[in-house]
């Protein structure tokens, strides 16, 4: 390479690092007063994220020890269900160390520690201002792969695929709109010619947001045991169908005792989907249904539970055009039921469901992108979602990962007297909004991204307060 070439790749790496700098400077002086909504839309920057992190998880070498860590800084501007405005900057610093033994045996643990700068006054746990985050172990694993240590033996492919894995992890069954989240867990995954099996056994890390319980006394926390098996089938040319169960045992005790209510959401899951593409290779689908059943306690009781019948549905079409620019576009549909009878809240025991009467609410642990602004957990809501994406200059060397995109949401309800899991949502009306998101994605460099996303919705006729809400969230995330 001659020394002008060189020159000019050097240059183009300071740009770029520059450019990065100069995000993360720009990101902290946009963080003066806001304009700020419940955490479920910070779940989505958190889910972006975690889905970033885990794809950067080393493909270790046969036999090797590597390791590294991310530092990330988010900005949050929103207003809650409550139209209260909150600022949040969140600094992030992230280590992790991996160690591979030729591909059969695999230990991983990343650990975490951060710190939340509040703008004064708009924390929304009460009572408190800026907070640190305690030093904590997010990942830490070991897993046995025995069809490895198999061929490696005999040198062949063995009949039957065994791995093990035990630790802390990532979780999700189907295609996670009943289960996504981090477990303790024991997992095992058995593969036999096209089928594979996979049994998990695990439970809530301490201190996670309880996703299905957001009573004044248990919102904060929750502890379950979850087990279950899911069975995948990939004989076929562009077809996975799959089949799964799942089970959910409610072991949470509330804040402080309650004498006068009993908690309890102890639920089960059969579900069965597909993914794959249809009819070219291009257009990429993915189907789930669902059904649930359970017990718990109705509002207002300390014994006696009741039973839990609810169903979900998820449908998503996705096509990418094979022509500059790599356009996408994606329609989905979600649905989970609904309960007319129950009070203010499709998600919380404190008014929920009515006592001596099925609760029909769907709950889950799982997760979707339902908008950024209104963020609903898929209880009590047809949600009919359109997106679209690109990458407009992917002529551009330092602009060739930038992507641009939007989507929007339209909210309906499915019981038009129940309540949904935004508790402000306070008449019997159906129709519940709609929401429009931008966002773009750039991967800077090979260590350095950043996102930006904006959501506003506006509120429709089951709101009696209908003063229009946004989100903007942007991030810069330094990988070393």
């Amino acid at each position: 390479m001659s020394r002008n070439s060189s020159g000019r790749t050097d240059f183009k790496l300071r740009l770029s690092r520059c450019v990065a700098v100069l995000l993360a400077v720009g990101v902290i002086i946009l963080a003066g007063p806001a304009s700020g909504q419940v955490e479920s839309g910070r779940r989505v920057y958190d889910e972006q994220l975690r889905v970033r992190l885990d794809e950067q998880v080393p493909q270790a070498r046969e036999i090797g020890f590597d390791a590294g860590g991310w530092f990330s800084f988010a900005f949050f501007n929103y207003d809650d269900a409550e139209h209260e405005k909150r600022t949040l900057r969140q600094f992030q610093l992230r280590g992790w160390a991996s160690l591979n033994i030729k591909q059969i045996h695999k230990f991983y643990v990343r650990g975490l520690i951060g710190w939340d700068d509040w703008n004064a006054g708009t924390n929304p746990t009460e009572g408190r201002g800026d907070e640190d985050t305690d030093p904590r172990i997010e990942r830490a694993w070991y897993q046995f792969d025995l069809g490895r240590l198999l061929s490696g033996h005999t040198g062949t492919r063995p009949p039957l695929g065994f791995q093990f894995k035990v630790g802390r992890a990532f979780a999700d069954i189907g295609t996670a709109l009943v289960l996504s989240m981090p477990l303790d867990l024991i997992q095992f995954d058995v593969e036999a010619g096209n089928w594979q099996l996979m049994a998990l056994l695990g439970k809530t890390i301490d201190d996670t947001t309880n996703l299905v319980d957001a009573s004044p006394k248990m919102e904060t926390h929750q502890e379950r045991c979850f087990w279950g098996l899911e069975l995948t089938y990939n004989g076929l040319d562009r077809h996975r169908p799959f089949a799964y169960f799942l089970s959910n045992d409610d072991h949470t005790s509330p804040t402080h005792g309650d004498a006068t209510q009993a908690y309890d959401y102890s639920s089960r899951y059969l579900g069965m989907g597909s993914r794959g593409t249809l009819l070219v290779p291009n257009l990429r689908y993915q189907v789930e249904i669902v059904g649930e059943w359970g017990k718990t306690y109705s509002e207002g009781v300390t014994s006696g539970q009741d039973d839990i019948c609810a169903f979900a549905a998820d449908v998503l079409l996705e096509y990418l055009f094979d022509v500059k620019t790599h356009p996408k576009v994606m329609v989905e549909y979600l649905f989970g039921s609904g309960d007319s009878d129950r009070r203010v809240s499709s998600s919380a025991t404190i008014g929920g469901n009515s006592p001596g009467t099925d609760d029909r609410a769907f709950n889950a642990f799982g997760f979707r992108d339902t908008g950024l602004a209104f963020a609903p957990k898929v209880s009590n809501l047809h949600i009919y979602i359109v997106g679209a994406s690109f990458f407009p200059f992917e002529e551009s060397k330092l602009f060739k990962r930038f992507e641009v995109g939007s989507k929007a949401f339209f909210y309906q309800k499915d019981e038009s007297g129940g309540p949904i899991s935004d508790t402000t949502a306070d008449t019997k009306e159906p129709w519940v909004g709609w929401e429009w998101d931008v966002y773009c994605n750039w991967r800077i460099t090979s260590d350095v991204t950043w996102s930006l996303r904006y959501g506003a919705f506006r509120p429709g006729a089951t709101f009696e307060e209908r003063d229009c809400r946004q989100f903007l969230y942007t991030g810069v995330t330094f990988s070393f």
